[in-house]
């Protein structure tokens, strides 16, 4: 079965387009028959084609027929447009002048409540993206300075610095923590940086004598 792949937001529109216009006023081919909402719209994938090739089932609109109603012939026909349910079926069962133009009101009406839906929906989603983007671009961020902190720290350990290597590894993992607040999974760099850290504090506790004194200024740097 085909697919109808046109976009729904548009194919609403359009209809609605059509409405304000007077599409369903009489057609000049056929004068002595009212137009059929959305059978004779552009809307409809069988439109100006009266040999229909298309099914119902491929139309966008077939999400709005209830599904029990969805093998009827003319399924949109059963579309509930109004909060009591009144359909375009419903309308056209009525026959009066006044009902006929109830149903262009209630149609009008159901198709702008659509498009709203819609859009809002599309915009809510946009910005959950571009959040989403941000939020993982702060995560990057935020693993690469703890990694160059990590990476700093060792450094010094290396030289035998364990005082700074201490307050840098501190430093390392308050920016790895943040990784994990934001929802990355830095489990595992915060475990790495604490061993080091923990490595690095029982050093200090034993009293190694390579421990080299270092200028409080270099400490106040590195514990920021």
């Amino acid at each position: 079965m085909a697919q109808d792949e046109r976009d729904l937001l548009d194919v609403l529109k359009l209809e609605l387009k059509f409405l304000e216009d007077g599409g369903y006023g009489r057609s000049p081919h056929t004068p002595q028959r009212r137009q059929v909402v959305f059978e004779d719209s552009p809307t409809c994938p069988n439109f100006g084609d009266p040999t229909r090739p298309h099914s119902c089932a491929e139309c966008l609109l077939m999400r709005f027929v209830p599904r029990e109603l969805r093998g009827q012939v003319s399924p949109c026909r059963h579309i509930p447009l109004t909060d009591k349910g009144e359909t375009i079926d419903y309308f056209y069962r009525c026959g009066t002048q006044l009902e006929l133009l109830k149903l262009e009101e209630a149609l009008a009406g159901w198709l702008r409540k659509q498009i709203s839906r819609i859009e809002e929906n599309r915009e809510a989603e946009h910005s959950r993206n571009n959040s989403n983007g941000l939020e993982r671009l702060r995560q990057q961020q935020w693993l690469a300075l703890a990694e160059n902190l990590c990476s700093l720290a060792n450094l010094h350990r290396e030289s035998h610095n364990y005082l700074v290597a201490y307050a840098v590894y501190g430093r390392a993992l308050v920016a790895a923590q943040r990784v994990v607040a934001l929802g990355d999974d830095g489990h595992s760099l915060i475990e790495r940086i604490r061993t080091n850290q923990q490595a690095v504090s029982e050093t200090l506790q034993v009293g190694d004598t390579s421990v080299e004194r270092v200028p409080s200024e270099e400490l106040q740097i590195a514990g920021r």
